[in-house]
């Protein structure tokens, strides 16, 4: 049994027009109960529907499986959107040094799900619907969890969401003024020369913004590093979303919530099966020109930095600093 607490989010579900400050109080303190005790949380009961997942699960495999060829005329660049190809992100390895040979994914990236955000309509006309339609929910998800949060850090409930106002650049401008992402991420089956036992195939690491959404397919793998530095499984559990904190958080709270380091395994179930795995992770970040700093006051293990700082300094580790300048 995962050590993740699983919280009932149900008040707060977008299914609901009728929330009060009771409900948004009663939400928060669950959620930073949870956020104090390992930085993961399931939530069920938000109210984004199956089939609305599903959808994006789908659509995303049918870009994933296009040659690379075609996919290569969709690449993240200077917007920050677009395809990911393999080996082009650089994660820590684990404790022992075990890795794959190099990272096994591939991802689609968002910034954008307005009508001037790039996707490959020619080449996949249902990737757009679907992964907008899943982000649109995300973002009204979030917005609310904001709120939660807020008020259990005994700050007005709009606090977190004035420092949130570009998230996936709903209809802002032209210029993204926000990091938030809605990651699409495929993991081909493993070759016969990597499929060894105890290899990661995402390396451990913490998230860079204020928390995170994750979508997992049936198949498992994801570990959260608990206090103790042991390891938990984050496995999938049916009609929930897992959710962590990330840097940023644990920035405004002097550590009080805790920026889990994660990664990815492959189980022994996958190597058996040699088949694919699917996730879609909602990175929510502050405004770029937002300070993020301890509301406890200055401390020298949190100085203050602005969200775009942050998130720059993070990239650049993951994608090579030079790599950066190109962008």
């Amino acid at each position: 049994m995962s050590a993740i607490k699983i919280l009932d989010v149900e008040k707060i579900s977008l299914v609901r027009d009728d929330i009060s400050p009771e409900d948004v109080a009663d939400v928060g303190a669950e959620i930073s109960d949870a956020f104090q005790h390992i930085g993961f949380a399931y939530i069920k009961n938000h109210g984004i529907p199956q089939d609305v997942i599903d959808n994006a699960f789908k659509s995303s495999l049918s870009f994933f499986k296009l040659e690379d060829e075609v996919k290569s005329m969709y690449p993240k660049g200077g917007d920050y959107q677009g395809w990911v190809c393999e080996g082009r992100e650089i994660f820590d390895q684990d404790e022992d040094g075990k890795i794959a040979d190099h990272e096994v994914r591939e991802t689609y990236d968002l910034l954008n799900i307005s009508s001037g955000g790039k996707f490959p309509d020619k080449d996949c006309p249902t990737l757009r619907p679907a992964l907008v339609k899943l982000g649109e929910l995300s973002v009204k998800l979030s917005l609310r969890i904001l709120q939660c949060i807020s008020v259990s850090l005994n700050q007005d409930p709009e606090y977190l969401l004035n420092q949130h106002q570009g998230v996936l650049d709903q209809g802002i401008g032209d210029i993204a003024t926000n990091g938030s992402t809605l990651r699409s991420i495929h993991y081909p089956p493993i070759s016969e020369d990597e499929a060894r036992p105890g290899i990661v195939r995402c390396g451990e690491h913490s998230d860079y913004g204020t928390f995170t959404l994750l979508f997992q397919d049936d198949m498992g793998g994801l570990e959260a590093k608990s206090v103790d530095g042991s390891w938990v499984l984050a496995d999938p559990v049916p009609g929930t979303i897992l959710m962590n904190v990330g840097d940023l958080l644990e920035n405004i709270t002097a550590g009080r919530f805790q920026a889990t380091r994660h990664r990815v395994r492959i189980p022994e179930e996958e190597l058996r099966r040699k088949c694919a795995r699917q996730s879609i992770a909602f990175f929510v970040h502050p405004d770029d020109e937002v300070l993020c700093e301890p509301l406890s006051g200055p401390d020298s293990r949190y100085p203050p930095v602005t969200a775009k700082q942050h998130l720059y300094n993070r990239l650049s580790a993951t994608y090579g600093a030079a790599m950066m300048e190109q962008k």
